[in-house]
This record gives C-alpha cells, sequence and structure tokens, in this order.
C-alpha cells in the first residue's frame, strides 16, 4: 500500500511538472521516494525529473531504484538508456535500451494473449 503522504507529493510534482517547474518538481518527488522508498511512481517520476533537469547521475540512481521495484517496467529502462546516454556509457545505455524493448514486446505479447481471451 503507498504511502498517503508520498502519493500526495508525486500529484505535487506531477503539477510543477505542468508548468514547467523542475526544480520544485524534483524537491517534491525527492521527498515523496524518501517517504515511501517502495514506491515506484515516485522513485520513477524523480529520475525522469532529474534527467531533465540534467543531474544524470542522480536520475541513473533514482532509476535503478525504481527497477529494482518493477524490474520489467519498459518505460524506467528507457529512462536509464537517456540518462547513461548523457553519460556518454554507450555499453550500458544499450543494454538498458535493449531491456526496454524486450519487456515492451512482453507486455504487447501478455496485453494480446488477454485479449484474445
Amino acid at each position: 500500500m503507498v504511502d498517503l503522504r508520498a502519493r500526495e507529493l508525486v500529484e505535487k510534482g506531477n503539477q510543477a511538472l505542468a508548468v514547467g517547474d523542475l526544480e520544485r518538481a524534483v524537491a517534491a518527488y525527492r521527498e515523496a521516494a524518501t517517504e515511501d522508498n517502495s514506491y515506484f511512481d515516485a522513485q520513477h517520476a524523480l529520475a525522469v525529473a532529474l534527467y531533465k533537469i540534467g543531474a544524470y547521475q542522480e536520475a541513473i540512481d533514482a532509476a535503478l531504484r525504481a527497477t529494482s521495484l518493477r524490474p520489467e517496467e519498459p518505460l524506467v529502462w528507457t529512462t536509464l538508456s537517456l540518462a547513461y546516454q548523457k553519460q556518454e556509457r554507450i555499453a550500458e545505455a544499450e543494454q538498458a535500451a535493449l531491456k526496454a524493448r524486450i519487456y515492451s514486446w512482453k507486455k504487447q505479447a501478455s496485453e494480446q494473449q488477454s485479449e484474445e481471451k
């Protein structure tokens, strides 16, 4: 169960992000991730916001925490790949991008099987 305060902080971060206030978004997401370190949305949103402000190593760290929570989530692997690219860590970026594609295909196949039933 997600901590209510963490959920509110993520919403606050989303509102800040929507109006382009990246610093406020990062602060809200960071607080949410601290409040509930098992909240995937907080960890991934933090990674994205950190990437957007150019804090690539911190974005990588947050994305890696998110992958430990949802290892087969394609979007977090894409975020991780982009941050690695910005640091010119090409082999790691390619590996993360490959995982994003594989998990995306897996997700699509699962959804198609569900629709066929």
